[in-house]
């Protein structure tokens, strides 16, 4: 089914008041969902409506508030609040602290998952500040040679503010995310062989076997260190749970720099444009027609379905309740 925007952002924001929740909440949410959609994001789009609706209304939750401040680091107690909520402050104040201190660093516990990670960095880059995101989650990751499920997906996520391109840098550590997994699930379409093992730990091209299951580091050991590094940094350091069971004490470490701390701010943009510009001018292989900058392709779809709208699933729209 064919929708335009303002129809996807009215039904996700009508569909999140259901659980009760407020009107400013549901629509922060509702555009962090919507920017995935846009951006050709659907694993973290609005197919995690039900889960965010349902989790909502069985959870017990407290605000979100500042529990300790040490120099330029504030942590943040989510309240088990969504993620998405939660991450969306906790930028906020590292963005307002960067600006006031030269660098914002909050770190933040008790949380779920937060969604697309490159929304929140790319709210520190139209700021013209440098984001930085790390984020735990459930066991999902084998370590490297193992085959039990031992840490998050892990994702990071960095914002850089240019005159030229939005760059915007955001990736799982592990070699097929949750959200690919529950889309592969819908389709019924098998996964590409050696990135999953099952409960059992053998290796499977099965989505849902895969998610009873575990699921390989990308990239062998790099991505192993990176997955356990990053659980370190948004786990141990801010207070969440190193190993968090489902949807339990996540944790995010979130860091704002004022590029003006180091240099004038049109200097760093002019020297990020002048990389950028260099890396498009290397040499190509043959039938590579364009060198794109991390989030170029992803901002390009984005223009591309505000006027043309978006596309949902029947079987998503019919768990929405809309057919």
């Amino acid at each position: 089914m064919h929708i335009s925007v303002a129809n996807a952002r009215e039904l996700a924001e009508t569909y999140l008041g259901k659980c009760g929740m407020s009107e400013s909440d549901a629509a922060i949410i509702a555009d962090i969902l919507l920017e995935a959609e846009l951006r050709g994001r659907k694993t973290h789009g609005f197919i995690r409506l039900t889960g965010i609706k349902s989790r909502y209304e069985q959870g017990e939750r407290t605000d979100i508030r500042m529990d300790k401040e040490v120099g330029l680091c504030t942590r943040i107690d989510g309240g088990n609040q969504p993620g998405y909520l939660v991450a969306y402050r906790a930028m906020e104040i590292a963005i307002e602290r960067s600006k006031r201190s030269g660098a914002g660093i909050v770190g933040v516990y008790n949380t779920s998952h937060c969604g697309m990670a490159g929304y929140y960095v790319d709210m520190a880059r139209k700021a013209d500040t440098v984001g930085l995101l790390f984020a735990d989650c459930l066991p999902r990751i084998t370590p490297e040679g193992g085959t039990e499920a031992l840490l998050g997906t892990n994702p990071i996520a960095v914002g850089i503010p240019s005159n030229a391109v939005p760059l915007l840098f955001d990736m799982s550590t592990a070699a097929i995310t949750n959200g690919d997994l529950l889309v592969a699930t819908r389709n019924d379409t098998a996964i590409p062989e050696g990135l999953a093992f099952d409960s059992e730990g053998e290796p499977t091209t099965d989505a849902d076997a895969a998610l009873k299951g575990s699921v390989r580091p990308f990239g062998g050991h790099k991505g192993f260190g990176l997955a356990l590094v990053t659980q370190i940094l948004s786990g141990v350091l801010v207070n969440a749970a190193a190993i968090p069971p489902p949807g339990t004490n996540y944790g995010l470490l979130i860091v704002a720099i004022d590029p003006t701390s180091f240099v004038p701010l049109a200097q760093f943009k002019t020297e990020v444009d002048r990389l950028i510009a260099r890396v498009k001018e290397t040499p190509r292989e043959s039938g590579v027609t364009e060198i794109l900058i991390p989030g170029e392709r992803a901002y390009r779809q984005r223009e591309a379905h505000l006027a043309d709208g978006i596309h949902l699933d029947e079987t998503l729209m019919s768990q929405l309740n809309i057919l």
